[in-house]
């Protein structure tokens, strides 16, 4: 079975030892390697009291639901803003402020965190959050008590909390980053993604230099330490963007649907890969009882910490996911159909051996995830099996060497098992976490022949 003592410093844990964070973030600059210590302080600021007391301020009566427009949203705004001065990040509004107007009263808040690499701080990082909600409810069946103020604690003062923590993480931190950071809070998101649109429509920064989007929308409510990761197969390699950041105290739930529900629609639409932070609805959404004393806070901190190593490797990578248009044809149920695993076989299945395979599992490629494989089956009774390899674990790295594709990895495969090694050393990623397993090999048998449909190959 997989040894904990041999997870990698790739999936160090985030509490103790954030200093093994910076071995994760592979290709940083040196540069970065000497930020270690702003790199710490950042993590250390991050608390759960104080993304509680935002989701307390923001879910308060006082602000009457935030619904947009609203003089609960227009004082929302001001609280917000209020803390967008006091972190000293750059406006990146409209006429050298913090806001960008629309639809009467509506506005979106926007403040730049200007990246120190000369080759790449004109390249955008944007992260944001919506913070509106629906005020006194809305005229739809089975949402709660029309004319009750609906708080939104979870939808998405948890999402305007963690912006807000960020923020505050950098600018106590002194951290910096090569690319430059727009953090935004949108407004009117509740309305049909109305501020997102909008600054899509008519950006306050370039568009055509923005990267990468991260949106931060319902994270309050951490159940088995799962958060859903919707986006990742809009960009060539981002589900290792956001897997290898050092924290292997959460799991990521890759989720292949991707809907027009939170703000990273308009920027997909737009061709730009995007990343959702979600923990999945439940019985008080868009209700009255969506309050701050529901909230996990404790999950909260877990999270923001997470999204943080995650940005900060995102602003600090040579280069970033290109999109793929693909993702507008995929959703969970094609996820399920790709990565279902193969009938059971037993021994005898496998073509010319009378003896347990060598390895014992078959993989599919993903090009979604090039330089990947994924396992389809792990024969019972195998070398794979005893490892603790699981079906859809995803191998990045075979004895310490990365391979380009499927038939690149069974070369390999072929090369290491033909001088009869005692031992084959895999990374795999399970969940957003890597991990480094060891797979001790039988002592007789060769790779076969057999292969799979589908793109699939065989390890025997």
């Amino acid at each position: 079975m997989i040894d904990s003592t041999r997870i990698t410093s790739r999936c160090s844990a985030i509490l103790p030892g954030i200093g093994s964070l910076l071995l994760a973030l592979q290709g940083w600059s040196c540069a970065i390697a000497a930020n270690h210590a702003a790199v710490e302080a950042a993590l250390h600021t991050i608390s759960c009291e104080e993304i509680h007391r935002h989701i307390e301020v923001l879910a308060d009566d006082v602000y009457e639901g935030r619904e947009a427009g609203s003089r609960g949203g227009q004082a929302a705004a001001r609280y917000l803003v209020e803390h967008l001065e006091h972190n000293g990040l750059q406006p990146a509004g409209e006429e050298g402020t913090f806001r960008q107007k629309f639809n009467d009263q509506c506005c979106n808040l926007l403040a730049l965190l200007p990246g120190d690499d000369p080759a790449l701080d004109k390249e955008l990082v944007v992260i944001g959050a919506h913070y509106d909600h629906v005020g006194h409810g809305r005229k739809k069946p089975k949402q709660g008590a029309l004319g009750a103020i609906h708080n939104g604690a979870d939808d998405n003062a948890s999402g305007t909390s963690v912006i807000l923590e960020l923020i505050e993480a950098f600018s106590q931190s002194r951290l910096r980053t090569r690319r430059s950071i727009l953090f935004a809070l949108w407004d009117s998101e509740e309305k049909g993604l109305l501020g997102s649109k909008h600054w899509v429509a008519h950006p306050t920064m370039p568009l055509d230099c923005v990267r990468f989007n991260f949106t931060v929308d319902m994270v309050g409510r951490l159940r088995d330490e799962r958060l859903i990761v919707i986006g990742t197969r809009s960009g060539f390699g981002s589900r290792r963007l956001l897997s290898d950041t050092g924290v292997d105290s959460m799991k990521l739930d890759f989720s292949w649907d991707v809907k027009a529900n939170s703000d990273h629609w308009p920027f997909m639409q737009q061709g730009i890969p995007a990343a959702l932070f979600h923990t999945g609805l439940h019985a008080d959404y868009h209700r009255p009882t969506d309050d701050a004393d529901r909230i996990n806070q404790d999950g909260m901190q877990q999270i923001a910490r997470y999204i943080l190593s995650a940005l900060i490797r995102a602003a600090n990578e040579n280069t970033l996911p290109k999109f793929r248009e693909a993702v507008h044809c995929e959703n969970d149920g094609l996820r399920k159909d790709f990565e279902q695993s193969l009938p059971p076989v037993s021994v005898a299945g496998w073509p010319n051996h009378s003896s347990p395979p060598r390895l014992g599992f078959t993989w599919r490629e993903d090009n979604a995830e090039p330089g990947t494989v994924f396992l389809t089956r792990v024969v019972e009774g195998s070398p794979a099996a005893a490892a603790g390899l699981l079906v859809a674990d995803r191998i990045y790295e075979v004895n310490d060497q990365r391979f380009h594709s499927s038939s690149d990895f069974q070369k390999q495969l072929h090369a290491i098992v033909e001088n009869a090694p005692q031992q084959v050393d895999l990374l795999v990623e399970r969940q957003g976490i890597f991990h480094d397993i060891p797979l001790h090999l039988a002592s007789s048998a060769r790779i076969g022949e057999h292969s799979e449909p589908a793109h699939s190959s065989p390890a025997n």
